[in-house]
């Protein structure tokens, strides 16, 4: 099928990497591609990384998402401390840098879209990098599932490497005097510009930045003690 959001044309389903420096709007693109997912009639399932829960839904109403569709996301709220994945009130939570838990998580995905707003958080602190790697490759990537991931393209380059060779689609965020513009590295639909400034709501970014600094410091302390 073909979705059209930011002047693209996304053939789905699809892999979608967007990279770039931290603190680039990332997850703030995926967040409005779903809230159009959302409202018609798609389902989503969002890995709540580097921003909590109610941040995530907080993002979500701001960019048009009204309170009622809100039960089409399950979320995954990720706790580097959980031994197993739990129930949670609105979905799961469990460590997904194990990989044992990473897997099962994407595999309780059947359908709508995954959404994993920091995959290079989930990094921090794992012994073997690229077998976590390859769960994410293996279990989401290579199935018809339409994902976006993102990572900070400053870190664990490798692994980037990794994922960029098995996206459908490769979105890089570069931040510019003036804004912040999207560049296509690589795109199986059709766009209409190479790159173009991303136009979303500055408030909700610099809101979004300051708590995705402090829920960052807090999960790496926290995976440091274990």
């Amino acid at each position: 099928m073909i979705f059209e959001i930011e002047n693209m044309a996304f053939e789905l389903p699809a892999s979608t990497l967007l990279t770039g420096p931290m603190a680039a709007a990332k997850p703030i693109f995926a967040q409005k591609f779903i809230v159009k997912w959302i409202e018609n009639g798609g389902k989503v399932a969002y890995f709540a990384t580097s921003s909590p829960v109610d941040g995530v839904i907080s993002n979500l109403k701001v960019l048009g998402l009204e309170e009622k569709m809100m039960d089409k996301i399950t979320f995954f709220d990720y706790n580097p401390q959980m031994k197993e994945i739990k129930e949670i009130e609105k979905g799961y939570a469990g460590n997904f840098s194990d990989e044992k838990q990473l897997k099962e998580a994407l595999n309780m995905v059947n359908d709508g879209i995954v959404v994993i707003p920091s995959f290079t958080l989930l990094l921090v602190g794992v012994e073997d990098k690229k077998a976590l790697a390859s769960i994410l490759i293996e279990n989401l990537f290579e199935k018809d599932i339409t994902n976006f991931v993102a990572v900070n393209s400053a870190m664990f380059k490798e692994i980037n490497k990794m994922l960029e060779e098995k996206a459908d689609n490769i979105l890089e965020f570069i931040k510019k005097k003036d804004g912040i513009y999207i560049k296509v590295v690589k795109f199986k639909g059709e766009t209409a510009f190479k790159e173009w400034l991303f136009d979303f709501p500055m408030h909700l970014f610099h809101r979004t930045k300051k708590e995705v600094a402090e829920r960052t410091a807090k999960l790496i302390k926290e995976k440091k003690g274990l």
